[in-house]
């Protein structure tokens, strides 16, 4: 009986925590100052490689600033990649930034 109540709880604990990790958001929002470097690669070609990887949904730079805004999956790729993206094409980034993204805060999304 005792054993039996246990193994009960614990099951319920694991249900609960799977409940709420899956809950969680999986969308993040990265906001990077960036500057160029003597060697780095048009901006252009840095924001389609960025894009073409796995995950990355959006990414956004203003004329005249030196901000980009970057949405993506946490699921299917990692800031990491991202991060390593804009070395390797020769520009310096600092995070400005880091939020979760919800559903709700996606206006243009159809529900």
């Amino acid at each position: 009986m005792k054993r039996s109540f246990q193994i009960l709880l614990y099951l319920s604990l694991a249900v609960l925590i799977l409940t709420v990790s899956c809950t969680s958001s999986r969308k993040n929002e990265l906001t990077y100052r960036y500057s160029s470097t003597e060697n780095a690669i048009s901006f252009d070609s840095l924001k389609s490689e960025i894009l073409g990887s796995t995950g990355v949904e959006m990414f956004v730079v203003y004329p005249d600033s030196d901000i980009v805004i970057i949405h993506y999956d946490r699921f299917r790729t990692h800031q990491d990649v991202i991060e390593t993206c804009f070395k390797e094409c020769g520009y310096y980034i600092t995070l400005v930034q880091k939020d979760r993204i919800e559903e709700r805060d996606l206006p243009w999304k159809k529900k």
